[in-house]
């Protein structure tokens, strides 16, 4: 079972991420700017891009070398991103995973940080040793430099993992003096490594998520289209308003519909719901409910090496888009 590193795209799977027509692909393959090579696939070798080939051309593609072809945006519009909710169950985590896997296919330079004990992010980016590896703990309370608790996972996505010692973070951090901006403080001795910092949260109004919300740029609140994640939407607005008054932010806030299932009446009340409660703030992007995602979350991989046509890769495809550029 192939991981996220060593994924490849068919030359069909690689226009559609790069917004190419039919004909484009051959054209970028004449001309050199597109390289291929030959994997199995099935009963048959097919003509393949690799992952770092596809993040070359769309770096390259962004530095403007191939002019306006596939261009699918420039940097991220916010580089420090946070997946938040203080209730769990939303897939949060699984959504977190699939954002950071599909940013760094776009060439992007990533950095996850899973700042949930749980560490369901650290299992889904395919590290299973993370309660042998130093977390956030050590970086907050130990004063270990950020740059040593960072993990390479595949080319242009790296990690700071998670594990259970997490979980008695809390206390010790609430005994730091400037508490709340430590992590600010932490990210931003490696923020010029990289081209986007994401962190998945622990579903809870802590302090460690509070640090979080002090060094984002935008807040991507993942809400299930069921009746009590839209219930609980109430409580995170207000502990995010709370945040921006104490600390005289103004933070940018989206809500993602997540689980949405069009067969389910409640599903379509609760997402009409939201965009009528939260039009500035809910994405125009939904996340279906999708058996692809599960089994992208079981393999430890993106949903492209699960169904590359499916609808949760076209789901995550629009996600991703929306959340980097606009």
């Amino acid at each position: 079972m192939a991981s996220f590193k060593d994924i490849c795209f068919t030359p069909a799977e690689f226009s559609t991420i790069a917004r190419l027509d039919k004909s484009g692909f051959g054209a970028l393959e004449s001309s050199g700017q597109i390289q291929t090579v030959r994997r199995r696939l099935g009963n048959s070798d097919r003509k393949m891009v690799t992952l770092e080939e596809a993040q070359r051309f769309f770096r390259e593609n962004r530095s403007g070398r191939h002019g306006d072809q596939g261009e699918i945006g420039g940097l991220p519009k916010h580089k420090v991103q946070m997946f938040y909710n203080v209730k769990g169950g939303t897939g949060k985590s699984t959504l977190t995973a699939q954002y950071v896997m599909k940013a760094a296919i776009l060439g992007l330079k990533v950095l996850a940080i899973d700042l949930d004990g749980q560490g369901h992010l650290t299992v889904n980016l395919d590290i299973l040793d993370g309660h042998e590896r130093p977390t956030i703990y050590d970086v907050l309370i130990n004063d270990l430099p950020l740059a040593d608790a960072i993990l390479p996972v595949a080319p242009g996505l790296d990690l700071v993992p998670a594990n259970l010692g997490l979980c008695n973070i809390e206390i010790p951090l609430n005994n730091k003096t400037r508490r709340e901006y430590r992590l600010s403080e932490a990210l931003d001795k490696v923020s010029d490594q990289y081209d986007l910092i994401v962190a998945d949260t622990n579903p809870a109004a802590s302090i460690l998520n509070g640090s979080m919300l002090v060094a984002a740029d935008l807040v991507n609140v993942v809400c299930a289209t069921n009746p009590l994640s839209f219930h609980g939407m109430s409580l995170v607005m207000a502990t995010i308003e709370e945040m921006e008054r104490e600390f005289k932010r103004s933070l940018e806030v989206k809500i993602v519909p997540n689980l949405y299932d069009n067969r389910e009446i409640i599903s379509q009340e609760v997402l009409g719901e939201l965009r009528s409660q939260f039009p500035d703030h809910c994405t125009k992007s939904v996340v279906n409910r999708s058996a692809d995602l599960n089994e992208a979350t079981k393999r430890r991989n993106t949903v492209w090496g699960v169904n590359a046509k499916g609808v949760a890769a076209q789901d995550i495809k629009a996600l991703t888009e929306e959340l980097l550029f606009t």
